[in-house]
């Protein structure tokens, strides 16, 4: 079977089989002094609340589980408001959240629908790999830049500024960051913000690890950013990390009012 170009183009991402890798090795030492500490995944040691099974079964029982609207549940989309809005005090229509197949199906999706051929979209390094495959499926170019600790190993306004050119669609992102577990200053993803907006870019942020935070409450998101600068950002989030809900691949997109 003769696959697209662009999947070609698209390299391995080969977590899962690194994950069941060390599964192996751990049910071989399971029994000596030295258990094996698992670092290589990013998802929580325990299941879904009582409450969300629960939930779930009951919504089975009772037949709920026909076609719903393109964009999700009404009553999901206003509870996830009602989040933002008592969590991190960002106001949220409901009318702006799509219910997605998970984080990834969300990023997928505002890819293919914002980035065309040849643009450009700067990403810091390190950062998630998998990120960047959904710019290439969308035929455009990640843009790699180099952070530092000093940097919280975030990109920065001046990095933005001095990277951009022509090509440059946006930025991509990730607040708490997976590998590096840090969050970018609100100060700093305020004012890239800013500047993308000037270019008439646009500012993706992929915040599902959101509400992991040792240094605040619950962290901070950029949707909360004042008047329109939290208007017109696009959040990806997902119910894995900080819901436990891995398995359920159950996310959602923030998109700017239509």
């Amino acid at each position: 079977m003769k696959i697209a170009q662009r999947a070609q183009r698209i390299e391995p991402f080969y977590v899962m089989e690194v994950a069941k890798a060390a599964s192996a090795l751990a049910q071989q030492v399971a029994h000596t002094a030295s258990p094996m500490i698992f670092l290589n995944i990013g998802e929580p040691d325990f299941t879904a609340p009582p409450m969300v099974q629960q939930a779930a079964s009951s919504a089975i029982a009772q037949g709920n589980t026909q076609y719903t609207q393109a964009t999700g549940l009404p009553a999901l989309r206003e509870r996830i408001s009602h989040w933002y809005a008592t969590r991190f005090g960002a106001q949220v229509a409901p009318s702006r959240i799509i219910i997605t197949a998970g984080a990834s199906g969300a990023l997928q999706l505002a890819c293919l629908a914002l980035i065309d051929a040849g643009d450009e979209i700067l990403m810091p390094d390190p950062s998630y790999p998998c990120n960047r495959h959904f710019v290439s499926a969308a035929e455009g170019t990640a843009v790699l830049i180099p952070t530092t600790a000093d940097e919280r190993f975030q990109l920065t306004n001046d990095k933005v500024q001095a990277a951009w050119n022509p090509k440059t669609r946006g930025v991509l992102l990730a607040s708490p960051s997976n590998p590096t577990g840090t969050s970018i200053a609100p100060e700093e993803l305020q004012r890239i913000h800013e500047f993308v907006r000037s270019q008439g870019g646009i500012t993706l942020i992929d915040e599902i690890y959101l509400g992991l935070s040792y240094e605040e409450h619950f962290g901070h998101s950029a949707l909360a950013m004042p008047g329109e600068l939290g208007q017109s950002v696009i959040s990806i989030n997902s119910f894995s990390k900080y819901f436990s809900m891995t398995g359920w691949r159950l996310g959602w997109l923030v998109v700017p009012e239509a």
